[in-house]
């Protein structure tokens, strides 16, 4: 399953401060200044430009201003896009303006937090504009005082990053499930799904959910109600024959005492007991599985699974046409394996 962010944002180490962009343009505005001043005198000069020339190499800059939205000058400089600034450097590989759009889409990573990305790009500024002042400088300092270049630095804060996500897993997925863990397949007409179950956490969920999928209960039910970027419903034996105007409506008369464990979270891709809007309890048979984050749901409903395999088939449920959150062609458990 995907990793999932916290809703929480995060800073640590040197981030927490300014981040890598803004220390590189509190530190050298006045040499980014001065590089543009000369690029315009070297532009203004018609010794060493002809017209054609000067106005390309002024649309170069132009376009740069229109990613990166120069504003009063060098030192408020706000980075574009980074796919934007990406294609523009791309494109200009042979000229200065583009180690410096490549420089802004590192910015523009950067301050996403995303570092995977931002040193992808950092290592194409080495290699592509090794005379860039971010290419050859070391400008940043480390934890112990040593120098370090761009590409130094943004490996050090992932490994912070990493580290720190380590230690407090628990705010980005759920606990691993136990090695005894049941593991189920449903067999599905559009593919099979495999989910585990958290029998440590949720004993009475987990242990009504595997009996009533070894007596054969499920088979033959659709999944009945498909919320598009939040969930996809099934359980409900109506479904098996019954009109649609029932579905949702059956299921056996016992319901199950809520085991809400603080732990289980609604991330992606958990099994969750579904819960009426006027009930205190589980519903006794019915169960959705989450097409994302779901964490309004926290603390509200039980989750006491998760899936292990069959993100293909979860997809190809909730991108079928639904009408009113019912799907005009549901998607059938035709048989769940106990493995």
């Amino acid at each position: 399953m995907a990793k999932h962010k916290a809703p929480t944002q995060i800073t640590i180490g040197s981030i927490q401060q300014q981040t890598l962009f803004n220390e590189l343009v509190e530190r050298y505005w006045k040499l980014g200044a001065t590089l543009l001043a000369a690029g315009a005198i070297a532009i203004l000069i018609p010794t060493y430009l002809n017209s054609k020339a000067r106005t390309a190499h002024h649309s170069l800059w132009d376009d740069l201003s229109a990613q990166a939205e120069l504003g009063g000058g060098f030192r408020s400089i706000q980075g574009g896009p980074p796919e934007s600034l990406a294609l523009f450097a791309d494109q200009h590989k042979d000229s200065r303006v583009g180690g410096w759009a490549k420089a802004l889409e590192v910015g523009g990573h950067i301050e996403g937090d995303e570092l995977d990305r931002a040193e992808k790009a950092a290592a194409q500024l080495e290699e592509l504009w090794p005379d860039h002042v971010l290419s050859r400088a070391k400008l940043y300092r480390g934890s112990d005082g040593s120098a370090r270049s761009l590409s130094e630095s943004i490996l050090s804060e992932k490994g912070k990053l990493g580290a720190w996500e380590k230690e407090h897993s628990f705010l980005f997925s759920n606990p691993d499930l136990p090695p005894d863990a049941p593991r189920l397949r449903l067999n599905t007409s559009k593919g099979p799904i495999v989910v585990g179950l958290y029998v440590d956490r949720t004993p009475q969920h987990s242990a009504n959910f595997l009996e009533l999928a070894k007596a054969g209960f499920y088979n033959g039910t659709k999944f009945h109600r498909v919320v598009r970027g939040k969930l996809i419903q099934g359980g409900d034996p109506n479904t098996i024959a019954g009109e649609p105007d029932s579905w949702g409506l059956g299921g056996p008369e016992s319901t199950l005492e809520l085991e809400l464990d603080p732990r289980l979270r609604h991330f992606r891709g958990v099994l969750v007991a579904w819960r009426a809007d006027n009930s205190t309890r589980s519903h006794g048979s019915q169960f959705f599985l989450t097409t994302s984050d779901q964490h309004e749901m926290d603390g509200q409903t039980v989750v006491f699974g998760r899936t292990l395999e069959g993100d293909a088939t979860i997809e190809a449920i909730e991108s079928g046409a639904v009408v009113e959150d019912r799907p005009q062609d549901p998607v059938v458990i035709e048989s769940i394996e106990v493995l």
